[in-house]
Order: structure tokens, then C-alpha cells, then sequence
């Protein structure tokens, strides 16, 4: 049998992962579409401590040997009872542990995407100490959460964002060290609920250079019916979307550009307005100009390859907006 490219050239602990996944089960949604975890699909190995532990049982086992203790032999088999019992009560701290829901708010890149899980526990036993991390890239797992008979809790985890359009969780680790920290034990849910994310912001920190770009000031302003009044000069505060850089440029000092506005226009966000640059900095412009026009109260309109959204204002129209821009495919 042949081995294909794509395999010889991935990396021997890339190609041990993905054999130690195929090995691994993960938790089931029923048809609720709630997971629920079974006992074979929970894993446990012994921690730093366990090992350590376990080393100084076999020391202490050999010591009682060599002095024919049998205080030594009683303590010795004492302490192991509690290490099984707290083998057992690990491994059974996550049985039956149900996720029954998956929420995500939508961020713009480069933002952390914040994955709410919500866990419940459906015995009238607590179950102590569970959290969640991102199997192979989220080292540092999330705060620990208790959760009472019957009740429910949330667990975040978080996932970085480098483009936008939709991102999905993939998959996590539920995971606890209850009673003694000497095992842990996990269990492994694949979540493919996605999360929104927005297009990046356009900003002087992001390397776009106002004084030779004016696409982020120019779709800012753009109004049908704005008349050009002058200038006027910048003060600290003043929105920097409306310096004049090309005459900051020249030398001729800093001054904000001054549109004299007819009352019941509405600003129309054009995509021809920003196409000088590259898709994703226009978008970005593009995006820039949604928050700015939002916070400032005006009402606007988007208009895009594929889609036109009529102007408005309000957190449902931004959405829309900015998740037209987020999913747009050129």
C-alpha cells in the first residue's frame, strides 16, 4: 500500500496525534442534543503528584519488606485503598456529566471568541472541580467550576481569531482532579457550533497610513447631500477619521475637515467608495466606518457585492451590518 505525500511530510507527533485520535472516543449528542459522558469515553491517567506518589508507596512497600514492619505493611496499604478510592471517585466525578448547551457572542478579529458551555449535573451528588480546555492548543484549562445536585454551571473557554467569517470550537476536554489531585481524568466533546466573527477594525495601528489612504475617512463621511464647509483646526478628542492628513502631509498643519449636514439624509457605506486597496482592507474601512457611524447616532446603509441593507441604527442593524461584511466572498 502506498503512503500519500500529504502523510510522509507531516511530522512523526503530527501523525502520532492523529493515530491517538483515531483511537479516542468522543461524547455523543443524544437526540436532545445534549452529550452526555459514558464511561468509556472518559480517560484518566496518574498527575505529577500521582507519580509521586505511587513512587513513595513502592518505597515505603520495600522498607516494610527489608524490616519486617507491620505497622509499615498496615500504613502502606492503608495509604494505596486511598489511592484506589480516589482512582475510582475521579474517574466517576465526570460520568454522566451532561453539556447541554453551546453559546459564543461575536467578536471582531483578532479578539478572543468566548465559548460558553453550560454543564449540568443531573445526580444529587455534587460533582467538584470541573473545567475545559482546547485539546492540543489550550494548555492552561479554564476555571474550575463546582456544580450542586441538579443544578447547572458555565464553563468559558476561549479560542483566538485570526480571520473573520465563522469559527467553530472543535475540539475540547472536560476535565477534573477531584479528590486528591493525584489522577485526572477527561473526557473529550467535538462542538462544531459556530462562533461570528466580525471583520477586523481599521486602524493607523493596524499600518494603514491615513495621510496617503483616505478610504477609512472618506467611507466615515461619505453622505449624499454633505456639503464641504472648511476646516477647522484639531483639538484632543476630535474623531481622527476627519483629519485632513493630506494637508497634514504638506505641512500645512492639523485641521478636521467641516461637512455641513442636511437634516434626514442617511449615510449609504458604498463598497466603490473604499476599493483602492486590498479586499480585506476595504472591508476592514468599511468596518471602521459601522462603528463609527454607530456610536455617533447616524443612521446608515451598506451596500456590497451581493447584498444591500437599507439604512437604519440600533444594535440589530450593526449586527447585520457588520455580519454582511464578516461572510462576504469575493
Amino acid at each position: 500500500m502506498s503512503v500519500s505525500p500529504d502523510t510522509r511530510s507531516r511530522a512523526p507527533s503530527e501523525r502520532l496525534w492523529t493515530w491517538f485520535q483515531s483511537l479516542t472516543r468522543n461524547a455523543v449528542a443524544g437526540q436532545d442534543g445534549v452529550f452526555r459522558i459514558q464511561g468509556k469515553q472518559i480517560y484518566i491517567l496518574p498527575t505529577g503528584y500521582g507519580v509521586l506518589f505511587s513512587i513513595m508507596l513502592l518505597g515505603m512497600l520495600f522498607g516494610a519488606n527489608n524490616y519486617g514492619s507491620n505497622p509499615g505493611f498496615l500504613f502502606t496499604f492503608l495509604l494505596t485503598g486511598l489511592g484506589l478510592a480516589a482512582l475510582f471517585q475521579t474517574w466517576k466525578n465526570l460520568l454522566g456529566l451532561e453539556l447541554v448547551s453551546v453559546s459564543c457572542q461575536p467578536v471582531f478579529c483578532g479578539q478572543n471568541a468566548r465559548f460558553e458551555l453550560t454543564l449540568r449535573n443531573p445526580f444529587t451528588t455534587p460533582r467538584a472541580g470541573i473545567s475545559g480546555y482546547l485539546w492540543r492548543t489550550q494548555k492552561k484549562p479554564s476555571p474550575v467550576v463546582d456544580l450542586a445536585p441538579m443544578a447547572e454551571e458555565t464553563v468559558v473557554i476561549e479560542k483566538p481569531t485570526t480571520q473573520r467569517g465563522e469559527i467553530a470550537l472543535g475540539r475540547i476536554a472536560l476535565t477534573t482532579r477531584y479528590p486528591l489531585g493525584l489522577l485526572k481524568s477527561w473526557a473529550y466533546i467535538q462542538i462544531d457550533e459556530p462562533c461570528l466573527v466580525y471583520p477586523k477594525i481599521a486602524s493607523i495601528a493596524d499600518g494603514i497610513d491615513h495621510a496617503n489612504d483616505s478610504r477609512v475617512a472618506k467611507i466615515s463621511i461619505k453622505q449624499d447631500g454633505d456639503d464641504f464647509a472648511g476646516h477647522k483646526p484639531y483639538q484632543d478628542g476630535d474623531n481622527v477619521m476627519h483629519v485632513d492628513w493630506k494637508a497634514v502631509a504638506r505641512g500645512k498643519g492639523w485641521n478636521l475637515k467641516n461637512f455641513e449636514q442636511h437634516q434626514g439624509e442617511d449615510v449609504w457605506l458604498r463598497w466603490e467608495a473604499a476599493s483602492q486597496g486590498s479586499i480585506e482592507e476595504n472591508i476592514s474601512a468599511i468596518t471602521c466606518a459601522i462603528v463609527e457611524l454607530e456610536n455617533s447616532g447616524k443612521s446608515y446603509g451598506l451596500a456590497i457585492p451581493g447584498e444591500t441593507i437599507h439604512p437604519g441604527i440600533g444594535a440589530n442593524h450593526r449586527h447585520r451590518c457588520l455580519k454582511a461584511l464578516a461572510l462576504l466572498r469575493l
